[in-house]
């Protein structure tokens, strides 16, 4: 089956080279916007079955999941509101800068203007009969008429640029006052939506205290440690499935193994738990590492990849999966919200997550594996450095 797959996917290829560069660009831009749509109704069917699985959880656990989603959408909103408020604040300062320089324009017109008129009143208000009148030389005459039909309209001209730049440092004031009020209602949204977000935050602080004590009453921490594990796995393993047919990005600059020792780490922080350490009394290891580090920062792909999971997941709270082809995949878990959707490319250091303690943590970090083809593989042996150091 396999072999004949790639058969046809060889004749197909060479049927669409020998199809006119229009034809090609067409047919893969079609085709480009399929695949995305079967890997998207694809991850959505294994999303789906996730969240049948995970409808067995407490109440404590679905009130967990319902309120760290409420929090992802709302720093969302918070992330949108200040990259509109930063966008605003940079066209205000332009436009204040065009009107001091427009300012200084018009004060530099009228002082022309003004020493113009000065000028003329000194001279009278019959100027030209008494250029006509004074001149000794009648050959003269004519050339002092040009003369002074020429400065008439230079200064008529001058009334008209001053005009025009009246007209638009009004209309750069107009545009000032427009875009300081645009300024003030996305101030007063943030003011909204932090308070939600603060509000949200105690109540997640309930649904974790509430699951916590659950869990200690049914001395079920380490059941529910070997649980979120076993899901993981089934995750990226069904995932691998899915990928195999989805092409990789002809773009991608370097192949990931490449990269080992070279990446970047994901975010700054501290190295609290490493791979292959205990974890437990229950045999449990390690899969991955902890980096502890400050709510609210940025977390970024440490290679180029496809989007391939992004959602919430028990133990793991706000997960994102990058595929980055030949069955390599790096997962961030942990976050307070999700930047990114399934199917999106990101490129290497791109921002997919916001640093958060998701997933019932007490303290915020950043839980990040790699993995291939399904298993997983130490991150300090890939990534360069330390956490601290590295990343930015």
């Amino acid at each position: 089956m396999q072999r004949f797959r790639r058969r046809w996917i060889a004749v197909l290829l060479g049927s669409v080279l020998l199809l006119p560069a229009s034809a090609v660009t067409a047919q893969d831009a079609a085709e480009k916007a399929r695949e995305l749509k079967e890997l998207r109704t694809r991850i959505q069917s294994l999303q789906q079955k996730l969240l049948t699985n995970q409808r067995k959880k407490s109440n404590a656990e679905k009130r967990l999941h319902d309120v760290e989603n409420q929090i992802s959408e709302t720093s969302r909103v918070l992330r949108r509101i200040g990259s509109e408020l930063d966008a605003k604040r940079g066209q205000l300062q332009a436009l204040q800068e065009k009107q001091r320089g427009q300012a200084v324009k018009l004060k530099r017109q009228r002082e022309h203007l003004a020493s113009e008129a000065r000028m003329a009143y000194a001279m009278g208000h019959q100027q030209q009969v008494k250029l006509l009148l004074n001149q000794e030389q009648p050959s003269a005459i004519g050339r002092m008429l040009v003369y002074f039909r020429y400065f008439s309209r230079a200064r008529l001209e001058r009334i008209e640029a001053m005009r025009a730049s009246l007209e638009q440092l009004r209309a750069l004031e107009d545009s000032i006052a427009q875009k300081t009020d645009t300024l003030a209602a996305l101030r007063n949204s943030q003011q909204l939506e932090s308070q939600r977000l603060q509000e949200k935050k105690q109540v997640r602080k309930q649904a974790v205290a509430a699951l916590s004590r659950e869990l200690e009453n049914q001395g079920g921490k380490l059941k529910r440690l070997k649980t979120d594990e076993q899901q993981l796995q089934e995750l990226v393993s069904s995932l691998q499935e899915l990928l195999v047919d989805i092409p990789a990005d002809a773009t991608q600059q370097q192949p990931f193994n490449s990269l080992k020792g070279k990446l970047r780490w994901p975010t700054r922080g501290r190295l609290t738990k490493r791979f292959g350490n205990r974890r437990g009394s229950g045999g449990l290891k390690w899969r991955g590492v902890m980096i502890e580090a400050t709510e609210g920062g940025d977390v970024r792909a440490v290679s180029q990849g496809r989007v391939a999971f992004s959602d919430w997941m028990r133990g793991f709270g706000l997960l994102v999966i990058v595929d980055h082809g030949d069955g390599y995949m790096s997962l961030y878990g942990h976050n307070q919200a999700l930047y990114k959707e399934v199917g999106e490319w990101v490129d290497t250091g791109e921002v997919v997550a916001l640093l958060g303690a998701s997933g019932g943590q007490a303290e915020s970090g950043l839980y990040f594996e790699l993995r291939h083809k399904g298993q997983p593989i130490n991150p300090v042996r890939w990534c360069a450095g330390k956490p601290a150091a590295n990343s930015g």
